[in-house]
């Protein structure tokens, strides 16, 4: 069984976090470089600066691709009769709460960190002091709000003898708060478990590398260390239960270092974790790496041939500095060096009996045809393998033929596609948290607004959370949530309007073949066409039912009977216009016309026949 007592604990955390520095000891020299020497003193023009900012170049344009706009979901149930309506109410609350959140501000941290190295996601629950109910809302006396934070890498650790994420044993982060301030906060609220005596017993850091600070001249805050630690296997006695929504146990424990000597404590009495059995934290990267915990992020993997390529870059910068271009001058005629030195351009001096010897034009320095091809050679080797074209970088110059740009393009596309995959994979994960807390807990209650009223045929709905289920017959487990196709990608304005006017002519053309196509799934092919052009609700648009009903009011033919009748007689008719249309036989007993009551007669003789031989 996993040890948590608070000094084993902390010797996991140790192990955890020097995994950890590992994989992101290089992590702030990259970040100089992204910055460059002028966002902020480094002590000289060439500390962290590097000629080749592909660092700049790799982020500005693979971020906005990540995420531009905040992302749109659409919540879907296996048990439609049953959590119908409930389903409608998750994606309408999770929409509300992504727009009152501001959830792209910290998507963009996340898409930041994870082509550095990797994001972290922490979600929790806090009070919504914003809430003011209206009506007759049964609002509780402490609504609370699903809360998504980013935490810095290197506050962050996990299990370091897991493979994956999922065998994790525990997971958790660092934090830092002002002592006198956890002394506040657990004097008000001791039945949280906290402990007083415990943290007055700690002593405060003044290592700033510990407390995460990058300024060393900060002064000092009488802060204090924290670690809190999820155990998702450990389950307290008091716990009420994975039924009930409590997976795991939540430890928080400081250090303090008396005399080189570091002791660990409890801080707060362990507690059950109320929320999903896949805990609190998201982890964002994008390629996993055979056996190992961390994933790879792309400027980490080619880290060593931005190296080399700034150092020839630098190379060459030298080179070019030291170019001179010199005159040389017989020195047996002192005016004639003066006047070749003081004289302007294109200023000409009449000499009489001049020497084409005594005058020889030099240089020295410069960069050399091989610094030139070697820059370019390792340039394209960098932009192949980060995948950072010149078409993405919006400069075309027409060198390569057609079909390179074409291959070119398609694989540039295929590799953004997969991290935009990674990503968003990684915000469905962060969502669907979100949306355990507003399906599990009755404190989270939240408006929905004009837009949810008017589907749900509600002047003022609300989202309430809670037992959706009493009898048991669903669960969460059976909502689907996805995010809509682009909906986190820029979209300009000429590409709106051309999706718009597509997305009206296929309404137009498409709708009259609903009733004479009724075979076809035309709710399915709205969607996926919706998907295709960017526009999630096109499927919501056109009531198929209804179609359906006006064709039948209206006598409409199905297409597929008409094709089964020769062109001529579609055409012309067969003469037996204004003649009633075959009926109902009374040999029939379920509905059938004449020629399928034949045709059943002919199965009941065949039948006969077989019985008889």
């Amino acid at each position: 069984m996993f040890k948590t007592n608070p000094r084993e604990l902390y010797q996991e955390i140790k192990a955890a976090e020097r995994l950890r520095d590992d994989h992101t000891r290089s992590m702030s020299e990259q970040v100089n470089k992204f910055t460059g020497p002028y966002y902020k003193e480094k002590g000289g023009l060439y500390e962290g600066y590097a000629a080749e900012n592909h660092y700049y170049e790799f982020i500005s344009l693979v971020v906005p691709r990540l995420v531009f706009d905040n992302p749109r979901v659409r919540v879907e149930t296996r048990r439609p009769g049953t959590q119908g309506t409930v389903a409608q109410a998750m994606r309408h609350g999770i929409n509300r709460w992504i727009r009152d959140a501001d959830f792209r501000k910290v998507l963009t941290d996340l898409a930041t960190d994870m082509c550095f190295n990797f994001g972290v996601a922490l979600v929790t629950e806090e009070v919504n002091k914003g809430l003011k109910p209206a009506g007759d809302t049964q609002t509780p006396s402490t609504p609370m709000w699903p809360v998504c934070t980013r935490i810095p890498q290197h506050r962050f650790f996990v299990d370091p003898v897991a493979q994956t994420l999922d065998e994790a044993r525990f997971i958790g982060h660092k934090w830092v708060r002002d002592k006198e301030d956890l002394l506040q906060m657990a004097e008000e609220k001791k039945d949280e478990g906290w402990n007083p005596e415990a943290i007055e017993a700690m002593t405060v850091s003044t290592d700033h590398e510990e407390l995460g600070r990058a300024n060393k001249d900060m002064p000092d805050r009488d802060e204090v260390v924290c670690y809190e630690v999820y155990v998702p296997e450990v389950e307290l006695d008091d716990s009420l239960g994975k039924e009930n929504g409590f997976n795991g146990t939540i430890y928080t424990i400081a250090v303090s270092v008396d005399d080189e000597d570091e002791k660990a404590a409890f801080v707060r009495d362990p507690r059950p974790y109320y929320g999903p059995r896949w805990g609190p934290y998201t982890v964002f990267g994008i390629y996993k790496v055979p056996n190992q915990l961390y994933p790879l992020a792309p400027l980490v993997a080619i880290e060593g041939q931005v190296e080399e390529l700034n150092r020839h870059a630098e190379a060459a910068s030298v080179s070019a500095e030291m170019y001179k271009k010199l005159i040389l001058v017989d020195n047996t005629d002192p005016k004639f060096v003066q006047r070749v030195k003081d004289s302007e351009d294109n200023y000409v001096i009449p000499v009489s009996g001049l020497e084409r010897q005594r005058v020889v034009q030099a240089e020295i320095g410069g960069m050399t045809q091989q610094q030139l091809s070697y820059l370019q050679v390792a340039r394209d080797r960098l932009d192949r393998n980060s995948g950072i074209t010149d078409a993405q970088r919006g400069n075309i110059e027409g060198r390569g033929t057609a079909t390179e740009v074409t291959v070119a393009a398609e694989a540039s596309t295929i590799r953004m596609a997969f991290m935009k995959r990674a990503f968003s994979d990684a915000v469905q994960h962060v969502l669907k948290t979100v949306a355990w807390f507003m399906y599990h807990d009755d404190r989270v209650v939240m408006p929905l607004g004009a837009e949810a009223g008017q589907e749900m045929g509600v002047e003022e709905p609300w989202l309430v959370g809670g037992d959706h289920d009493p009898e048991g017959n669903s669960s969460f487990d059976d909502l689907e949530l996805e995010i809509d196709p682009y909906s986190m990608e820029r979209t300009t304005e000429g590409s709106h309007q051309r999706r718009t006017m597509e997305m009206y002519n296929l309404l137009l053309q498409s709708a009259p073949m609903i009733p004479q196509m009724p075979f076809l799934n035309w709710k399915e092919i709205f969607s996926r066409l919706g998907d295709a052009l960017n526009q999630p609700d096109l499927a919501a648009l056109v009531d198929v039912d209804m179609a359906m009903s006006m064709a039948q009011m209206e006598g409409v033919e199905p297409q597929a009977e008409r094709q089964g009748q020769p062109r001529f007689k579609r055409d012309i008719g067969d003469g037996t216009a204004g003649k009633a249309r075959p009926k109902i036989t009374e040999a029939g007993k379920g509905g059938l016309t004449d020629r399928a009551q034949a045709n059943q007669n002919a199965l009941i003789v065949m039948a006969e026949i077989q019985k008889r031989n």
